[in-house]
């Protein structure tokens, strides 16, 4: 009893830590899941972070009750039940190593980018930032470019064609942002410079 009442203040203090750590991703997605007693059961994703997620689940779950998960796109996570937020609702804590939570980060950067920036995946296996193809539009012409590396803020992009000016605008699929500098064979644009879709 005594230790119940201890461990439910540090899940609420590391559930905290990673808002504050990790961007949270809107994203529904079927999970597969298994609970301690062994008990199967599939829910849906409500939000993602590398620290954790929300789920939707028709059955209850107990604060505390140990997971463990197979998400798609992710693969098999252990969790723990940090708060029970409705009727149906759970916020999940990952305890995962920090390499799989570093590649859990990296999966939704991708993810986050994907649909934004129009990239085409022309991976196999596991998914990790860069690796698409995209079109630049900058100037009034439009550049096709492969991803070197994305992020929530930016893109580095490498191309055959004619590079845009430090300084110049940048029009990614919805995103727009300015050339900041080159990098080898391409140039590096920062959505946080620009707002807006239009070029």
């Amino acid at each position: 009893m005594h230790l119940a009442h201890a461990e439910k203040p540090s899940i609420r203090r590391m559930e905290a830590q990673d808002r504050r750590k990790y961007r949270r991703v809107n994203w529904a997605v079927r999970v597969r899941g298994l609970t301690g007693s062994g008990e199967e059961f599939t829910c849906t994703t409500i939000d993602v972070c590398a620290g954790g997620l929300r789920i939707n689940l028709a059955r209850p779950l107990s604060q505390g009750e140990n997971l463990v998960l197979y998400i798609d796109e992710i693969g098999r996570v252990e969790g723990v039940v940090a708060r029970v937020l409705n009727e149906i609702g759970y916020a999940i804590q990952l305890t995962v190593p920090p390499r799989k939570r570093d590649k859990i980060a990296d999966m939704l950067t991708w993810l986050i980018n994907r649909d934004r920036l129009e990239l085409t995946d022309e991976r196999e296996g596991e998914r990790r930032p860069g690796g698409g193809q995209i079109i630049a539009r900058y100037n009034g012409v439009s550049i096709a470019c492969a991803v070197a590396d994305v992020s929530i803020f930016g893109v580095a992009l490498k191309t055959a064609g004619p590079r845009p000016m430090i300084g110049d605008r940048v029009q990614i699929g919805e995103r727009a942002g300015s050339c900041v500098r080159y990098i080898e064979g391409g140039f590096a644009v920062d959505f946080r410079t620009l707002h807006g879709t239009d070029i």
